[in-house]
């Protein structure tokens, strides 16, 4: 069997990862006998049993470890025999075929080497177009939750960036390889040093492709681990590497990363622009509804005195109605 591609993927939890697997059945066309699926499992034994795998690929259980993120996809990856790895978290749906799109940009895309994603939450929130970083070199996801996930701001064509999320992200078996997560990071920080080594020592790509999407269910497995929670000793020791990447940085990686930037602020000024437009339209909307609801409370006056005065008049008809005929006369 030749494999293509190896979907390598860390899991505690049945349920999550039963949703992944099923996803990956309509995100990718490739042949049942191009894909592996490797799982690194360190749940309960129990639960293994609870594990339903409908990808419609082959799904084994290829080694059973304590959690740890970093080492335990380096060990997936030495007993994977696929030609490109993708890196999964069990609380991805991947949307149709978003994959397909993950591997026709890390083949076309000139100097590819990594290939991150678009990720939602339940309620069609951007949670991650890619990675940058601030002033004191820590890093962060773009507009996170600030934006729609169909957004036009994140949408369109495949882009460089300085860095992507291990939650999703597609690269070369030799290319990862050659480099590997680093195992001294004990929370998180593994994947941005990832993306740092692979420019910095391969002088590959980061790409950031939009239609490599998803729901992303946030940390549901890290929150229910107090010893995954963040760490600063992994913050203090990615800020040091991203400070030695930027010491040693090509001029085109500069640029890059001055464009990036640069898209950054565009978005930012494009969000705040249609947020003061949906709120001049909710100003109208609500000065339409007090001039409506002043009318109708003029209407209400106007119909009250009018009510009121027919009343006066049928008082003085009864009266005039009670009073002795020939008073009537008179």
């Amino acid at each position: 069997m030749i494999v293509r591609l190896s979907i390598l993927v860390i899991s505690r939890t049945p349920n999550l990862l039963n949703e992944m697997l099923l996803s990956l059945a309509k995100a990718t066309t490739l042949p049942y006998d191009e894909i592996e699926i490797l799982c690194s499992w360190n749940g309960l034994p129990t639960d293994e049993s609870k594990i339903i795998n409908k990808s419609g690929y082959e799904f084994l259980i290829a080694k059973r470890q304590s959690y740890h993120f970093a080492k335990n996809m380096n060990s997936l990856a030495e007993v994977a025999i696929g030609d490109i790895f993708l890196l999964i978290n069990d609380d991805i749906i991947l949307d149709k075929g978003s994959l397909d799109s993950a591997i026709k940009c890390l083949e076309e895309e000139p100097n590819a080497g990594l290939v991150g994603g678009r990720l939602r939450d339940n309620n069609q929130k951007l949670t991650h177009a890619g990675i940058t970083f601030d002033r004191k070199d820590s890093p962060y996801h773009k507009l996170d939750r600030l934006i729609d996930a169909n957004s036009q701001i994140i949408l369109g064509r495949n882009r460089i960036l300085p860095a992507v999320t291990g939650a999703l992200m597609l690269l070369k078996g030799h290319t990862f390889l050659s480099i590997r997560f680093n195992e001294t990071f004990k929370v998180c920080g593994e994947d941005v040093e990832l993306c740092l080594d692979l420019r910095e020592k391969l002088e590959l790509e980061v790409f950031y492709c939009p239609d490599f999407s998803a729901i992303h269910k946030s940390e549901q497995t890290r929150q229910s681990q107090d010893n995954q929670k963040s760490n600063e000793e992994d913050l203090v020791k990615l800020r040091v590497r991203r400070r030695k990447f930027l010491g040693q940085a090509t001029r085109a990686q500069i640029l890059n990363e001055l464009l990036i930037a640069q898209r950054e602020i565009e978005g930012l000024r494009v969000t705040i622009e249609e947020t003061l437009d949906i709120q001049s339209q909710m100003k109208s909307s609500q000065e339409i509804a007090e001039e409506q609801t002043h009318s109708l409370h003029l209407s209400r006056i106007s119909l009250t005195q009018e009510v009121s005065k027919l009343k006066k008049e049928l008082a003085l008809l009864n009266a005039d109605r009670l009073k002795p005929k020939d008073m009537q006369k008179n």
